[in-house]
């Protein structure tokens, strides 16, 4: 009732003018900072195409490296020494330069002209093929499915909007539902909203239980004869916990519904925790049956798998999978009466980044399964010392608590009651130079440990939020004007959201300046 009322007023005219005064007031102070902040690095914008050439390498990579610089950008990662949540996934220099090279190689193809560019059409395929093989596609293995296919895009923002359309249509097609409802949880990742947002899909939110899941119980009570999609994570982006996958599974089989599986955070990790010791969060000979996610479970009939993460390939590469063509087909664009031809395209994309796909199949072909396990241990080791730390008195457990049970190397927390704001904590450790990941409902933040950080940043790491907690002042709230605090205090205070959207536009549109 309080939002609804807080709705209502919000809408009022005289409320309106003020909320607009207040956000052009802000975003003057924001702009202002931020072209200061610009100033000062010295750097001159450049805001139209200057009127010489500079051809010679030397003189354009002075001028990259010298912005670089001004801007206080670093190569992070490549020692292990990253201290970015997530951001960064190689943590090998060797591997960097292989895929420098191969990027080099393939730096103009384009796989839509498959005819002048075989190779990466052809690495295409076998990049999808060997991701299918992970998550109980091939024809070999126990469970597998020869029919699982699909196709490489540039994102898992890509990989759900491409699979929530094939879906809304191969339901129209077969179901004849013109008013199509998809079923996420709160913790669904965002472009789940965006895809019903381009695709006139409605939403429903299922509520998640005590230790942040999404149930089938759950599920079930928010299913209509109008769904044509339900969505569960392994795991989920904002506490790294993995949803009643195959609860789940059985109820869409059951009642005829496609269901996505959102792996893009864990698709190149969960896989391998089963040849990883249970005592650092593997599940190897134990539990196997907790960690069912995959096309094994009838039920799952797409996913989306980022190789750009844990697959560790250059950003910009990621699959979409399918239980068979028939839905597939539905994101395919096919144009028969053009002009310019007989035209077909598998995605959203015409032309694309051949590059990205051969450095995609050069990471999977370096690693092999040996390297990917080697890689999920490490990570897992970092995970579980963290997690310890947490639950140890004297190390972090006076200050804070876990949000659920992750089920991989994301790690979220939050302040214990009548501790410090995190969100304050958070701008302190940002002093620092972490660059952790904020969350909202409830309060907290997480650390997601990847191939690029070390014991030795997971020990610091320790010791910088301990220290964090006991220089926080008890006193301080959400209201300094400084980090990320007041953003987050002003987010969970106003009642009606819009206004929140409404500034984070106006922070979009400073960005995007120049």
């Amino acid at each position: 009732a309080v939002r609804v009322v807080a709705t209502l007023v919000a809408d009022l005219p005289v409320v309106r003018g003020i909320v607009a005064r207040e956000r052009t007031k802000v975003i003057a102070k924001l702009r202002e900072d931020m072209r200061a902040s610009r100033a000062e690095t010295g750097v001159t914008p450049i805001r139209s195409l200057p009127v010489r050439s500079t051809k010679r390498q030397r003189d354009l990579m002075r001028m990259v490296d010298e912005k670089r610089k001004a801007l206080g950008e670093t190569m992070v990662g490549v020692n292990r020494m990253s201290k970015a949540s997530g951001a960064v996934y190689v943590g090998d220099a060797e591997l960097l330069k292989v895929l420098e090279r191969v990027y080099n190689a393939f730096s103009l193809a384009n796989p839509m002209h498959t005819g002048i560019f075989p190779t990466t059409r052809a690495m295409e395929a076998e990049v999808v093929q060997m991701t299918a093989s992970l998550v109980g596609g091939g024809s070999t293995g126990s469970g597998a499915c020869a029919s699982i296919c699909g196709s490489m895009t540039s994102g898992g923002t890509e990989s759900i909007l491409t699979a929530v359309k094939a879906s809304r249509d191969y339901m129209r097609h077969h179901r004849r539902i013109t008013k199509p409802e998809m079923v996420i949880a709160p913790s669904a990742h965002a472009a789940f909203i965006k895809a019903a947002e381009y695709f006139n899909i409605a939403l429903v939110k299922a509520p998640l239980d005590s230790g942040h899941r999404l149930t089938e119980k759950a599920v079930r009570r928010c299913l209509s004869r109008n769904t044509v999609l339900v969505v569960a994570s392994a795991v989920g982006y904002p506490h790294g916990i993995l949803d009643d996958v195959e609860g789940i599974a059985v109820l869409c089989k059951r009642r005829g519904i496609l269901m996505h599986v959102d792996c893009c955070l864990g698709g190149f990790l969960m896989p391998f925790l089963k040849h990883v010791s249970p005592s650092i969060g593997g599940t190897k000979g134990e539990h196997v049956e907790d960690y069912r996610f995959d096309f094994e479970l009838e039920g799952v009939t797409s996913m989306s798998l980022d190789i750009h993460k844990f697959g560790c390939s250059h950003k910009g590469t990621s699959v979409v999978l399918y239980r068979n063509t028939q839905i597939r087909k539905h994101q395919y664009t096919s144009i028969t009466d053009w002009s310019g031809g007989l035209y077909i395209s598998p995605g959203f994309a015409g032309s694309r980044n051949g590059a990205l796909i051969a450095t995609a199949w050069a990471a999977m072909i370096y690693h092999g399964l040996e390297g990917y396990i080697e890689n999920t241990t490490h990570m897992m080791q970092c995970a579980t010392r963290f997690k310890q730390a947490i639950a140890s008195p004297g190390e972090l457990a006076e200050h804070v608590e876990l949000v659920g049970d992750p089920a991989m190397s994301v790690v979220a927390f939050k302040s214990r009651p009548g501790q410090r704001n995190i969100y304050v904590v958070n701008d302190l450790l940002g002093k620092k130079g972490w660059s952790m990941s904020a969350l909202q409902n409830p309060p907290a933040l997480h650390m997601c440990f990847t191939p690029a950080h070390s014991m030795e940043i997971c020990e610091a790491l320790i010791r910088d939020l301990r220290d964090a907690y006991m220089a926080a002042d008890g006193d301080q709230d959400d209201d300094d004007d400084e980090g990320r605090a007041p953003l987050y205090g002003m987010a969970a205070k106003v009642p009606d959201k819009r206004i929140v959207g409404e500034f984070l536009t106006a922070y979009q549109d400073l960005l995007l300046e120049p």
